[in-house]
């Protein structure tokens, strides 16, 4: 099933493909510019392999079953994995795997997805979660977006099933926006306006390029840029679905979120790691098939020794791949693109990275 709001949010495919030489054969995915190949309308290997709606009832659970709203992003993150399953033409053993983990994630955290007993949908509640954002965007950036982030996710998979809700779900989730409210904004050192949704995102993929020199160093501390991606996609969702305004008041906070200065650092004292990613790398089937993977994916996060447990700490892979396949559309430099995705797929290969 395809949200009646991704329409608007992108290219149209078949002009993408014009545009950017070609999708990479077999993924459908846009962005990755390794060669060409036919677009995935015409490729046999791809599918619209999907998930199902329970993958959003059990996403809108374990979000607000969360004791406090950290713990969201494991619903948040089941969300974005439907998403991005029934969003893109991966193949049949991409959308098998990545359930395969989902399915994991949930059954590790059984007790934040166990549903409400005697649900009755109050479908106009649904407004109350993007009015319960307002005072979590004025004044700037707190928890690195994440009221943005849950906000945009679980409003799109409220439209998507109304019938999940309930009015002790939707009464949790703002709870969420609240504690997050309470934080001190940060703002940016130079405060502007976009112009539209679409300057904001290409701002994104300005800020992310600066990174360029981290590469291959991964014991430099990054800044938050896996979130620097979700909250951009985040507040374009929001506006998409008609929440303008909104949207504006958040401009605030990711200017500050995009705004972290580039580390310096001394090569010398931190050794090249050749490691590199592509999305091309990442969404294939022998990436999420991987042992090695599924085995840090599946243990418990720990910043020592599992930086990738529990899918990046709390399911952050799948949000940011949700996001980044919604945001690369939007960028017509393919060149910037293949090295905003090296510099954010780092994250999601080389456990030794540090920060976000």
């Amino acid at each position: 099933m395809e949200s009646s709001e991704n329409a608007g949010l992108t290219l149209a495919r078949r002009d993408f493909v014009q545009l950017s030489a070609g999708i990479i054969g077999g993924l459908g995915i846009p962005g990755l510019f390794d060669g060409v190949a036919e677009a995935a309308d015409n490729d046999e290997t791809s599918t619209k392999s999907s998930l199902d709606e329970s993958y959003l009832e059990l996403g809108l659970i374990g979000m607000a079953r969360s004791n406090g709203w950290f713990n969201a992003h494991l619903g948040a993150a089941v969300l974005a994995g439907y998403y991005m399953c029934n969003e893109n033409r991966f193949s049949d053993a991409i959308v098998d795997s990545i359930k395969k983990q989902l399915d994991s994630l949930i059954a590790t955290h059984r007790q934040q997805f166990t549903p409400f007993e005697n649900m009755s949908a109050d479908v106009p509640l649904v407004e109350d979660v993007p009015r319960s954002l307002e005072p979590a965007v004025q004044g700037g950036l707190r928890a690195h977006g994440h009221a943005v982030i849950y906000t945009a996710l679980s409003v799109r998979a409220l439209r998507d099933v109304p019938h999940m809700a309930d009015p002790r779900l939707i009464k949790l989730l703002c709870g969420h926006n609240a504690q997050i409210a309470q934080k001190t904004p940060s703002q940016p050192r130079v405060v502007s306006e976009y112009a539209d949704t679409q300057a904001m995102i290409e701002a994104l993929f300005d800020s992310l390029a600066r990174f360029k020199p981290l590469l291959g160093h991964p014991t430099v501390k990054r800044p938050n840029f896996t979130h620097m991606t979700t909250h951009t996609e985040a507040l374009m969702s929001l506006d998409a679905m008609g929440y303008t305004e909104l949207a504006k008041a958040g401009q605030l906070g990711h200017q500050a979120h995009i705004d972290e200065p580039v580390p310096d650092f001394d090569p010398a004292e931190h050794p090249l790691d050749e490691r590199e990613s592509t999305l091309a790398d990442i969404m294939n089937k022998d990436f999420w098939q991987n042992e090695d993977n599924q085995k840090q994916w599946n243990g418990p996060w720990n910043v020592k020794n599992n930086p990738n447990g529990y899918w990046l700490a709390f399911g952050h892979l799948f949000k940011v791949l949700y996001s980044y396949h919604r945001l690369i559309g939007r960028i017509r430099d393919k060149e910037k693109v293949a090295l905003c995705s090296r510099v954010l797929l780092e994250r999601c290969v080389n456990p030794e990275v540090q920060g976000g």
